[in-house]
């Protein structure tokens, strides 16, 4: 069992307290490695260390097309450590190995896209008298603290990292403790890039700990966090009370809302990949089905035929399907949420249970007869459970599916594309995919309404919120 550490200065670093973290294979529940665990000592020497390279202005003066360079080198390291580390990445998550790699491969990705942005970013003039000059500059921040989910620790690293950067912070990462192993190859990449120090610093700790430690830190200007509501609430709150800037990605209970028109192998096909893909644990999941009556009972038998297909098992084993939740306290909930479903009245057409085998599995779950007022209907299940909700004209289905404290997701399919439209328009989510779930790209934003947070991640709009206004008037007289 390898033990890992954190990198922090451009150096790997024990804990103080030899403290380590244990991270398990979900599909086996073994141990495959261990990593030291930050505390405060730890989190103030990556602080310090990120203070002083952003004091020092050698990413803030470094010539723009420099900086662009040195951030598609990282991107070519990335791409070089992709297949190891996504083979850990794989183990300590549980998603398939293509997925996995995928993902590193995306970070660098993120790093190309931002570095062809280093440069483009423009203040104005603004027209106040002819004995004035007056612009406006762009700004970093300083020290941009990144709490890091789970489900994606790798993606979700580079789309916030990778805009920090190119905007000329310095940043700290906290990883996930379930899934801490994978980012210590992309510190693999940052150094291998050469990368100067305190640029860049990951770290690995507990959240209740190490998150909100970091978070409340006093040398900490800005703030990034993708998780639960009620931890990015948490955030928030301590965001506040020191008068720093947040950006939020919380829950989601993203709605499709399938029209007699619809493809119906368009909307098996996105279930496929957008509640069973990579076991339901998605923060966009398409866990609501809002299908018209007419043709319901047709996507239903689509739907078991689909969840029957799927094959059970590891994600680095070849053609796998279906793979295990995160962790056991998570497996509890999903089936927990399954039960209160089929106990309220809904439907297990197919699943509803775990499945009787080592690790964390949940059966591919479909529940029939779904109504609005069901706590599966309302609340985030993280999982690979699908409700399926009927209605019987377009108002009601937009009721329906924007009747949640959400907004992250949502979509409709339809061979009418007048009719998609006036549909996005309705709905109340940052992104609206029509007859594919996950049309999105790097350079398409992303974020929520309501309760799913604010501010935007990827794309052009993203580097906004990395960055301050400075206004300068100039007396010409």
């Amino acid at each position: 069992m390898e033990k890992y550490k954190n990198f922090i200065n451009n150096r790997w670093i024990d804990s103080e307290s030899k403290e380590t973290i244990k991270v398990e294979d979900p599909s086996t529940t073994k141990i495959i490695g261990e990593i030291s665990c930050a505390n405060k000592p730890e989190i103030d020497l990556a602080v310090s260390a990120a203070k002083e390279s952003f004091n020092s202005r050698i990413l803030v003066d470094m010539p723009l097309l420099d900086r662009a360079k040195l951030m598609r080198k990282i991107a070519d390291e990335t791409r070089k450590v992709a297949k190891e580390g996504g083979t850990i990445l794989c183990y300590e998550n549980g998603k398939s190995i293509g997925a996995a790699i995928k993902e590193f491969n995306d970070v660098a990705d993120m790093f190309d896209y931002y570095a062809g942005l280093t440069d483009k970013l423009e203040g104005k003039t603004i027209p106040v008298s002819k004995s004035i000059l007056d612009y406006t500059v762009l700004e970093p921040y300083g020290i941009s603290a990144h709490i890091i989910p789970w489900n994606y620790p790798l993606a979700m690293l580079g789309r916030s990292l990778a805009c920090s950067f190119a905007t000329g912070n310095s940043t700290i990462i906290k990883t996930a403790e379930l899934t801490p192993l994978s980012a210590t190859f992309f510190a693999k990449a940052i150094e291998n890039a050469g990368t100067p120090p305190g640029l860049i610093n990951i770290i690995s700790g507990y959240g209740d700990e190490a998150g909100a430690y970091l978070v409340s830190h006093p040398d900490v200007n800005h703030v990034v966090f993708t998780g639960s509501v009620i931890t990015g609430k948490k955030i928030l709150h301590m965001a506040a009370d020191k008068a720093i800037p947040a950006i939020v990605e919380l829950g989601g209970k993203s709605a499709g809302i399938v029209y007699p028109d619809a493809n119906l192998d368009d909307v098996v096909e996105s279930a496929r990949h957008a509640i069973f893909g990579v076991a339901g644990q998605i923060c966009t999941a398409m866990s609501r089905l809002v299908v018209h009556k007419s043709v319901k009972d047709e996507l239903i038998v689509k739907l078991v035929d689909l969840s029957k297909s799927l094959k059970v098992g590891p994600g680095y084993e070849e053609g796998t399907d279906l793979t295990p939740v995160i962790s056991n306290n998570q497996l509890e909930k999903v089936e927990g949420y399954a039960r209160s479903g089929i106990q309220a009245g809904a439907e297990a057409v197919h699943g509803g249970k775990r499945i009787d085998r080592d690790g964390y599995f949940m059966e591919a779950t479909v529940l029939n007869n779904v109504t609005q007022d069901m706590t599966v209907a309302r609340e985030e299940i993280f999982g690979p459970v699908l409700s399926v909700l009927e209605y019987q004209d377009a108002e009601e289905a937009i009721n329906i599916a924007n009747d949640t404290d959400y907004g992250l997701g949502g979509g409709v399919f339809t061979k009418d594309l007048n009719k998609a439209a006036w549909t996005a328009s309705k709905l109340q989510s940052g992104q609206v995919y029509v007859n594919k779930w996950f049309t999105g790209s790097h350079a398409t934003p992303f974020g929520g309404y309501k309760q799913s947070g604010y501010s935007r991640e990827k794309g052009v709009q993203a580097l906004n919120s990395y960055l301050q206004i400075k206004n300068v008037g100039i007396s010409l007289v």
